[in-house]
């Protein structure tokens, strides 16, 4: 019998959509112990502080029978609220104090977000985001919650001025015309796949227009402390997180939530750790911790919980990381942009996140390439970036390249993409 007859038909489904990243990872590059592996500059993690982060785990002692336990609860223990709200406090310099009471703790930042497709939403409804976006929030919002993704196309209008507003107001006025109920804006701030911060006057103009059609707004700052200074950025800005404003004059602060988490920031991407914060919406919170029942929603073990309360309470170790982290970025993006433009590799300035997005079809020696096509070649030399399409991007040919990486991962990707095109 074939196995597709031994499960079910949504079984099936989600069989075909097995990420194409698991396998990359099976077979990683290693200059000794895998030098024919996959060159992961595709997907989105940090390792320019493992090797600090390795030395301050080991240092902790993180034992004891409580870690064996549920702990405090499915939604954070209490010493690792106090410990993020420490941190954010310093960190995002929210305008108004961070308390404990106003977040919950998650098995990441993606666990967060699906927290909010499930309780600010109803099935059927719709969440607004601009184009190109991470397309997971498609399966996040949509898979188990049934919230649909209304994709907002920005033309030659720049995603990161103020006039970027009216079309999240022009989409959900035609989206209701049509019928839709739209309930939210979803931003990525800072932009994956862009690298880039939205403004202080933009993000209170989005706001604006959630006050003005009573829309929730998820600002998911993930990427919030993986900036960098870029002097060829004319108009580039450092990241204001939502956190900051004075949310009451222009929208109704309980439909303001924010997410973070340590995959991105710190490079922890294996401990599981997020938080969803809304300062305004006791019951949003409640909510979520229903929802994180581990028969429903992942939690964070309690190893994670130790060890990242313990790195987050002490201020200096952090600063230092958050310092290098920046520092590193900003080394990797200067090498990787000069590699471009030695090869005329178009790409588009940016300041923050873990990326650059780049236009290999303008590149290639071949007229017209498709994003498959140059994906097919990538493969045939085992380097693997993701495409455009992965990020529903306006235009064909481009592509989202990771730089936080060493430099000798980097150096052997490049080669290998600069390979794949001769």
């Amino acid at each position: 019998m074939a196995s597709s007859m031994t499960i079910s038909a949504r079984g099936v489904a989600f069989a075909e959509k097995r990420p194409l990243f698991f396998d990359v990872l099976e077979n990683l590059w290693h200059p000794e112990s895998n030098p024919d592996g996959i060159v992961n500059l595709g997907l989105a993690e940090n390792a320019l502080l493992h090797p600090e982060l390795v030395d301050f785990i080991n240092s902790q002692r993180l034992d004891g029978p409580h870690a064996l336990t549920y702990g405090d609860g499915f939604s954070g223990s209490k010493s690792l609220h106090k410990a993020l709200c420490r941190f954010l406090n310093r960190q995002f310099r929210p305008r108004v104090l961070l308390e404990p009471s106003a977040m919950v703790v998650t098995a990441g930042a993606s666990n967060a977000v699906e927290c909010c497709a499930w309780s600010l939403f109803e099935s059927g409804d719709y969440v607004l985001i601009g184009r190109p976006y991470w397309t997971i929030f498609q399966h996040l919002f949509g898979t188990r919650a049934g919230v649909n993704v209304l994709e907002v196309s920005f033309g030659s209008i720049n995603p990161f001025g103020t006039e970027a507003s009216e079309l999240y107001d022009q989409a959900c006025i035609r989206a209701r015309d049509e019928g839709k109920r739209v309930k939210g804006i979803l931003l990525c701030s800072p932009n994956n796949p862009l690298g880039q911060c939205y403004p202080r006057e933009v993000l209170e103009s989005v706001m604006k227009v959630c006050r003005k059609h009573n829309l929730h707004l998820i600002s998911d700052e993930i990427y919030g402390l993986s900036t960098w200074d870029n002097p060829q950025m004319e108009h580039g800005v450092g990241f204001t997180s939502a956190l900051s404003l004075e949310v009451e004059k222009l929208m109704d602060p309980s439909m303001v939530h924010v997410v973070w988490g340590m995959s991105k920031d710190f490079g922890a991407t294996g401990l599981r750790i997020g938080c969803l914060i809304s300062q305004g919406n006791p019951a949003l919170l409640a909510s979520a911790e229903g929802i994180s029942s581990p028969k429903v929603i992942q939690f964070p073990i309690q190893f994670s919980r130790q060890g990242t309360t313990a790195l987050l309470m002490n201020d200096e170790y952090v600063d230092n990381l958050v310092a290098l982290n920046r520092h590193r970025l900003a080394e990797s993006y200067r090498y990787v942009t000069e590699f471009l433009r030695g090869h005329q590799i178009p790409f588009r300035k940016s300041n923050a996140a873990l990326f650059v997005w780049i236009n290999l079809a303008a590149a290639v020696p071949s007229p017209c390439r498709s994003d498959d096509e140059i994906l097919a070649k990538l493969r045939a030399k085992k380097v693997y970036i993701t495409s455009g399409q992965t990020y529903a991007s306006e235009e064909a040919g481009w592509f989202r390249l990771v730089i936080a990486h060493p430099r000798e991962v980097l150096e052997e990707g490049l080669r290998r993409m600069i390979l794949s095109f001769e």
